[in-house]
């Protein structure tokens, strides 16, 4: 049984390790490009950085193509 392995749709050269969580374009390492969102709900956050839940993270991170970067709005 062989695996079938996919290509970087950005540069088209490397072996992909991670789709975009945006477009789901398949990404080498060297092209996703990575976004840090904080979680701003008025219950999130005691001070910028420290959440107040020990259950629910106060940021997350996404994996995106270049194009997605430029173009989506992540807030």
């Amino acid at each position: 049984m062989t695996s079938e392995v996919k290509i970087c749709g950005v540069c088209t050269r490397n072996d992909a390790a991670r789709e975009c969580t945006e477009c789901g374009v398949p990404l080498c390492d060297i092209c996703a490009q990575e976004v840090l969102l904080q979680d701003v709900s008025p219950g999130s956050m005691v001070k910028p950085g420290v959440t107040t839940s020990p259950l629910r993270a106060g940021s997350k991170k996404k994996k995106v193509c270049p194009k997605c970067m430029e173009e989506a709005d992540f807030m």
